[in-house]
């Protein structure tokens, strides 16, 4: 039993050389497709990842405010970290982050409120906002164009010292993240093949 054990494991011998198995080769060419499939799907999913966290302010789809007061309590406290992202339309109840236009009081400053109105204005879309703890509307009229995103989640509390022009660093953190995941990973399996071709 042990004999013929040997000798079906054995590589075939031609002119003294040692012919490697077909299920070997064909094993490594399988092996090395997978790895290619697993590469591609990693980089479709990286250019995912950027698309879908880009920041908002920069033409990007995913925005972060820090909100800095009480305007949105209960909703939002001081300090909250907000994470929003952008719509081709909104409607009247979604809270959205939105920059103050230009030619407006306090144009450029950074507002998260509730959208309270809409209206069409020669066939563009005109909201009002305001805050859940406020008893009046914002003074500011805001279109799509102004606005960074809906909100859609927020974590509390961890905005405390990152100012609003800081918080896409988070984003950038993230993507680096996300690259470094997928390349190390790709690299750990590159050297992990090339290994095991080169073991006798």
């Amino acid at each position: 039993m042990t004999t013929t054990a040997t000798l079906i494991s054995a590589p075939a011998v031609e002119g003294g050389v040692a012919a490697p198995a077909a299920g070997s080769r064909a094993a490594r060419r399988s092996a090395r497709s997978r790895g290619r499939v697993r590469g591609v799907v990693g980089w479709l999913l990286l250019a995912l990842a950027v698309v879908l966290l880009w920041p908002a302010q920069f033409g990007g789809l995913t925005g972060l405010t820090v909100v800095n007061g009480h305007s949105m309590e209960p909703v939002y406290r001081t300090d909250d970290l907000v994470a929003s992202f952008r719509q081709t339309g909104y409607a009247v109840g979604d809270i959205v982050s939105y920059r103050v236009p230009q030619g407006q009081p306090g144009a450029g400053g950074r507002v998260i409120h509730r959208i309270a109105s809409a209206s069409d204005v020669d066939g563009e879309t005109v909201y009002t906002t305001q805050g859940d703890n406020n008893p009046q509307a914002d003074p500011w009229t805001i279109r799509d164009g102004d606005i960074l995103g809906r909100a859609i989640v927020a974590v509390p509390g961890v905005g405390a010292g990152l100012t609003p022009e800081g918080a896409p660093l988070i984003l950038a953190l993230s993507l680096g993240v996300i690259v470094t995941v997928l390349l190390w990973g790709d690299g750990g399996r590159a050297r992990a093949r090339k290994n095991s071709d080169h073991r006798p």
